[in-house]
């Protein structure tokens, strides 16, 4: 349907369960809000009070920090898993904020599953206040967020069946734990609280625009678009790299099991910047394959920025759909070549043969093959690390990303009467 143009909302509401720089949702809203600002937006925002949240002027109306990945009591057990469900405290902490701060012409989700729950989305309707949702990930048609089942990537539940994820046990291999994300995920779709409460989603890859609307998501109110990253911010490669260079977290799905087994019996030096519960295992993986690896554990961003700067390519060996990873942003934009999964929205960004090389993903052979080609090629990787270069300034640049966020808001605005 086509929509009159309405003015640019002045005043935007960001809600997000952590609002620090936690993980990649949380820098994407922190930058976005900042380019907004930018414009002359003003932000707010709504979220869980935790100790290294950022300071916010409507911190007083966040609410109570819940820990979900370390309850100590039944009781906290019990609270955490009602709270999921739907949370009173959310819904009545927003509803005071939007009536001490109104008005608002758009409220910006981004991940508040769990520790928002849906409820506040019926506090943003009764205040007349449009809703955009940035989807992050794919909890909207999966329980365990990740299209993953016991380490292999996964499709069961898009369609509704979340049974499987009870059946095969995909949260943590425990059946209540499964159950009990099957069961929110089961009833907040029951009860249509995301659909009728959204105006518009947003994701960062068509790949997943394609799972949520195979998921039963209206299609005219998903819209892909993709991450930014702004080349201004980094210094182009002119020479280069020696080593290859991992930055994330240490789990499973990411796939670094992967990558030691292909440095085994390589010459190249593979530099891991991250942490997490695997790091203890990878570490004795890597000293038993004789692997040239170094681990550095969690740094900044200023940090990742000079490995970068020096790393031959940056590797995202991931085993399950990655989104829309900024880490290929910034390597892109750095002019670094990426060696990478082929696997959800990664192709969307960097092209086999032109800004890298993607591979099947858990193939560790197919990865050795890769970072052999770029090691012993550093032609090779300069011309793939300048036309990386040149793809996130042309096709990624934040001009571009905020004029589209804008048009969305303006069609969040019109009130398409699927939403109502």
């Amino acid at each position: 349907m086509s929509v009159s143009r309405v003015p640019r909302p002045g005043r935007v509401l960001m809600i997000n369960k952590f609002l620090y720089a936690r993980g990649g949702a949380e820098v994407y809203m922190y930058r976005l809000a900042e380019a907004l600002e930018e414009r002359g937006t003003e932000i707010r925002y709504f979220g869980m009070r935790h100790p290294q949240n950022l300071p916010s002027e409507t911190d007083r109306f966040y609410v109570s920090q819940v820990d979900f990945e370390n309850p100590v009591t039944l009781r906290d057990r019990v609270r955490a898993a009602g709270r999921a469900i739907y949370s009173l405290e959310a819904r009545s902490h927003l509803a005071d904020l939007l009536d001490a701060e109104a008005p608002f012409d758009v409220a910006h989700l981004h991940n508040t599953y769990h520790q928002l729950s849906p409820s506040f989305l019926s506090s943003l309707r009764a205040a007349g206040v449009p809703v955009v949702m940035t989807v992050h990930d794919y909890k909207l048609v999966c329980p365990v967020y990740t299209l993953t089942s016991n380490g292999e990537m996964c499709e069961r539940c898009v369609g509704g069946h979340f049974t499987n994820a009870v059946l095969r046990r995909c949260n943590r291999g425990s059946l209540s734990g499964s159950a009990l994300v099957a069961g929110e995920t089961w009833l907040h779709r029951r009860l249509h609280l995301w659909e009728r409460g959204i105006d518009m989603f947003v994701t960062p890859s068509s790949y997943l625009r394609d799972r949520l609307v195979a998921g039963g998501y209206p299609p005219e109110r998903v819209v892909a678009l993709p991450n930014f990253v702004d080349v201004d911010e980094f210094t182009a490669a002119d020479a280069p790299g020696e080593h290859f260079l991992y930055v994330g977290r240490l789990s499973h799905e990411k796939g670094v099991e992967t990558l030691i087994e292909a440095a085994a019996g390589t010459d190249a030096r593979i530099t891991i910047a991250g942490d997490g519960r695997e790091r203890p295992r990878l570490e004795a993986l890597a000293a038993s394959s004789g692997a040239q690896v170094e681990f550095t554990g969690h740094v900044g961003p200023d940090r990742v920025r000079e490995l970068t700067a020096t790393a031959r390519a940056v590797v995202v060996p991931s085993r399950w759909p990655e989104n829309c990873p900024l880490v290929v942003l910034e390597a892109m934009a750095s002019g670094r070549p990426v060696i990478a999964s082929r696997v959800g929205g990664i192709p969307e960004l960097a092209r086999d043969g032109r800004e890298g090389l993607l591979v099947a993903p858990g193939d560790a052979g197919a990865l050795r093959a890769a970072i052999d080609r770029l090691n012993g090629d550093a032609e090779l990787a300069m011309t793939m690390g300048r036309a990386g270069r040149a793809r996130a300034e042309s096709r990624f640049a934040p001009q571009s990303h905020l004029d589209t966020i804008e048009s969305i808001y303006d069609r969040a605005r019109t009130r398409i009467p699927e939403a109502s």
